[in-house]
């Protein structure tokens, strides 16, 4: 099939054995990309509102952020989720006093429950926080 390919602009690689994987990453990779510019333009909404904007932008610039591409930064987050959950709460009634969606900050703390019991525990390994996710029980 990749021989179909050769000659043009595509790169054609193998993602995996099993049947679905290429759908898979695709779903994986999709979530990331569409959640975090959207979150983005909920960011840049709410500072709008309020006139701080270009303080938005300021920020974001010196940030470093690799975060999809460097998954061993996940135990970090899970230690310190226990205090960033009631703070997308606090994120989500900011969001709704600007008259803005505040969906997102109420799933991201929602999510941020699964690792609550990993609180302060930075040494985790990444594969412990991951199978949190897939748990299906946050506290």
């Amino acid at each position: 099939m990749a021989s179909l390919f050769t000659d043009s602009a595509l790169h054609v690689c193998r993602v995996g054995d099993t049947l679905g994987s290429a759908s898979v990453l695709k779903m994986a990779f999709a979530s990331y990309q569409k959640a975090a510019r959207t979150l983005a333009g909920v960011a840049h909404a709410l500072a709008d509102a309020h006139g701080v904007g270009d303080r938005l932008t300021a920020e974001a610039e010196v940030m470093v952020s690799a975060i999809l591409s460097d998954p061993e930064y996940l135990p970090s987050v899970a230690a310190r989720a226990w205090r960033w959950a009631p703070e997308m709460e606090e994120v989500a009634d900011t969001l709704r006093a600007a008259g803005l969606p505040t969906d997102m900050a109420e799933a991201t703390a929602r999510v941020l429950a699964f690792w609550e019991q990993d609180k302060d525990r930075y040494d985790l390994p990444v594969g412990h926080a991951l199978s949190r996710l897939r748990s299906g029980r946050g506290t």
